[in-house]
């Protein structure tokens, strides 16, 4: 289907660019961009979907490209030797534009000022009182605050790229508009700037615009201004070293996870993987993984089926009708009318940080089995069989036949689509979890590697290490509720020392075989290496030894003596006499002993012969002799004084024992309240807790390397470490595992950005 088909293409072209700049160079006066006239003022509900449309169709220029700037530069993919020189060029940082007779497609700012200028003709002209009266409805209520989220995204895209640029928010419509001065701005200055503009918006849900044909929804068209809140957030972070900054963006991205919006499903990380069948890890012989790791799926709505976008920009179906995926074209091998050969191949980089991680999971048994990598042949090593399964389940090679040739095929899954993605779950997650890094929050960032996040592991492997009255505001503020948010921790023990003192909290997963079907919140490195949370090595943090006087407060507990009754001298508890029921001849005979003539005179008549009566009279005084019973209430009269003074006796053995047991009891309440503020204490310190942020922070740009590969997030991921760290080296060393002279040109902090005519770069 022709994206241009649907949509009404009124924008206006390229705008444009040192402390000040002009636009001239880059408002390309005359050709098929500018088609505003300048009295179009949208103010109709038809105006809604042709404006907000045509603004996405200008977003098409820089959809490939945005991928592109974010890949090819880094360490995770290589350019192939077929490749066009422009991509080569790009990926060695040599595409910079110097003169009017330089050229790279891949460095054209205009079009990035085609969007920008479009949406600043949008937020001039549209009329945001226009509406109908009746229903209280604004038609550009919903539109406005999407185009202020597409600017702000636009934006961000474009200094990210180019280090510095003109910082144009009204609409460039004259020569004497693009001859104007424009102030130049750095990531921190366009971070202020749109974080202020967004915050009207924030929140505002979509418009509604149904189908507009197709095969992509439209809600998956548009900007979440959580998510590009978060963005900017995330990059203020990172450029100005922030910690205030990196918890807003992670308020920001966890705002879009739980944001109600048209029956939107809260944002769960879900239960997509690939992975080794339970049998396969309980035989140990491995044939081929199973399932897949979802990622952008083409048409699938937000919320719903096993995608995981949330914004794509849609593209034309063919490269003859326009704006053309050619994604598609450079990370596989295609044959449609001539064979063409993947420009973009992964790297030995990516493929080694796969291979160098550890697949453990339950197996169908329950035992935990950690996968034997030497059983494994090189080829399956080379499809991707040893670590980290995601890396086969996003890239395969075959060998086919094309005219009869053998030939070598690539596919990168990715980038099967029709349409270019921009954002999706993982990604957010990944992000959330890098700002809480930096925002402090190592342990809270490190449970949506391994375990997933619900409340119940917020409190107890997160707030323990933060007890502040600070912290547990900041930490109320994420509520994943156990319904929605179902990680595989199942309940968590207190782990308690021998003198009832809490070290910590265990907790019982669920097993693998379940996953599928209960867990909605996984943890992301388990996605690709089984259960993440079983893996001890995977993650691990430093943790505090104990100081010398903790240690000495042990022994000194240890060398003291618990008190226990065998201790002290109690009373032996008397014997209570043997009970004697209530004789049943009481009412007859009174309180008297009845004697044996007596007896045998009353009873005569009622016994046939003497035996029989002498047996009565035996049976009487052995079981309803009022003279035992008169000597049982004697008896039990001398019990109770005895048994008074057993009491006494106890009483106060017992005040004895307790009063030392309470001197004992203030000890240990002394050692629990010194391990308390050691364990406070330790972890507060600077120290430990960089060093667990680094180790973290580590673990999650790898992460983002496992999981993001070929999306264009990692040359941004690595220049956002540099920034954080102050050290661009982090930048430099990475991209220098791919081609060292290039890496070392990114020790200059320039050369990171691409630069436009000496009138846009830093």
């Amino acid at each position: 289907m022709k994206l241009k088909n649907f949509i009404y293409t009124f924008a206006l072209a390229a705008t444009g660019m040192a402390l000040t700049t002009s636009c001239d160079d880059m408002l390309d006066k005359g050709n098929d961009h500018l088609v505003y006239a300048k009295d179009f003022i949208p103010c109709t509900p038809a105006d809604t979907v042709t404006s907000v449309m045509g603004i996405l169709n200008k977003l098409q220029a820089i959809s490939v490209r945005t991928n592109l700037l974010g890949e090819v530069r880094a360490d995770l993919v290589e350019v192939n030797s077929n490749a066009t020189t422009d991509l080569k060029n790009l990926a060695n940082f040599q595409a910079d534009v110097t003169g009017d007779d330089d050229a790279n497609i891949y460095n054209v700012p205009r079009d990035y000022y085609a969007v920008i200028n479009n949406c600043n003709y949008f937020l001039a002209y549209a009329d945001s009182t226009a509406g109908n009266i009746n229903r209280n409805e604004k038609y550009f209520e919903y539109e406005i605050a999407q185009v202020h989220s597409i600017r702000a995204w636009t934006y961000l895209q474009l200094v990210l790229a180019y280090g510095k640029v003109p910082l144009v928010t009204d609409p460039v419509l004259t020569k004497l508009d693009s001859d104007k001065q424009y102030p130049m701005a750095d990531i921190s200055a366009i971070c202020d700037y749109f974080i202020a503009d967004l915050q009207p918006y924030y929140g505002k849900r979509y418009p509604d615009y149904g189908t507009v044909g197709g095969n992509i929804d439209p809600k998956m068209c548009f900007f979440p201004t959580q998510v590009v809140m978060g963005d900017l957030y995330l990059w203020k972070a990172a450029a100005e070293q922030s910690k205030a900054a990196a918890k807003q963006a992670a308020k920001s991205y966890y705002d879009f996870i739980v944001w109600d919006l048209s029956g939107k499903k809260k944002l769960t990380t879900g239960n997509s993987r690939a992975y080794w069948s339970d049998s396969e890890l309980y035989r140990g012989e491995y044939s081929s993984p199973r399932g897949n790791v979802s990622s952008f799926g083409a048409g699938a709505a937000w919320g719903k089926g096993t995608s995981e976008s949330i914004t794509a920009i849609p593209m034309d179906s063919a490269a003859a009708d326009g704006y053309y995926n050619e994604l598609r074209n450079l990370y596989n091998t295609t044959n449609h009318t001539e064979l063409r050969e993947a420009s973009i191949s992964p790297s030995s980089v990516l493929r080694e940080l796969s291979e160098a991680q550890t697949y453990v999971d339950f197996d169908r048994d329950m035992n935990v089995v950690e996968v034997d990598a030497t059983k494994f042949t090189p080829k399956q090593i080379e499809y991707g069989y040893k670590g980290d399964l995601r890396y086969q389940d996003a890239y395969t090679t075959m060998t086919g036949k094309y005219n009869s040739q053998d030939v070598d095929y690539q596919y990168i899954y990715k980038h099967s689509s029709q349409h270019v993605g921009i954002y999706r779950t993982q990604q957010l997650y990944l992000r959330l979890a890098e700002a809480l890094n930096y925002a402090g929050y190592p342990m809270f960032a490190r449970a949506f590697l391994t375990t997933g996040v619900d409340n119940n592991v917020i409190k107890y492997e997160v707030m323990p290490y933060y007890p502040s009255a600070a912290d547990s505001t900041f930490l109320a503020y994420f509520d994943f509720n156990t319904q929605d948010f179902v990680t595989p921790c199942r309940n968590y023990v207190a782990s308690v020392d021998k003198y009832g003192i809490v070290q910590g909290y265990d907790c019982s997963y669920i097993t693998s075989s379940n996953t599928a079907t209960t867990v909605t919140m996984m943890g992301i490195h388990s996605r690709g290496c089984g259960a993440a949370y079983l893996n001890n090595a995977f993650c691990a943090v430093q943790t505090p030894q104990m100081s010398t006087e903790l240690l000495a407060a042990y022994e000194q507990m240890d060398a003291t003596h618990k008190p226990t009754k065998e201790d002290y001298e109690y009373p032996t508890k008397p014997t209570a006499p043997k009970t004697v029921r209530v004789p049943s001849t009481w009412a007859q005979y009174g309180d008297q002993v009845v004697s044996k003539e007596v007896y045998e005179e009353i009873n005569k008549d009622n016994f046939k012969t003497a035996t029989l009566l002498a047996n009565a009279y035996k049976k009487y005084v052995n079981n309803d002799s009022i003279g035992l019973y008169k000597q049982y209430l004697a008896d039990m009269e001398a019990y109770d004084v005895e048994y008074a003074d057993y009491l006494a006796k106890v009483e106060a053995a017992d005040a004895v024992y307790q009063a030392d047991m309470d001197v004992y009891n203030a000890k240990v309440q002394t050692l629990s309240d010194q391990y308390t503020n050691w364990f406070q204490t330790s972890w507060a310190d600077a120290s430990l807790c960089d060093a667990n942020a680094k180790a973290i922070d580590q673990a999650i740009l790898d992460e983002q390397a496992l999981e993001l590969a070929y999306e264009g997030n990692r040359y941004y991921d690595l220049m956002r470490r540099a920034m954080w760290y102050g050290d661009a080296n982090i930048l430099a060393s990475a991209v220098s595992r791919r081609n060292p002279s290039v890496g070392a040109l990114l020790l200059n902090k320039s050369n990171w950005y691409l630069h436009w005519k000496g009138q846009i770069g830093l």
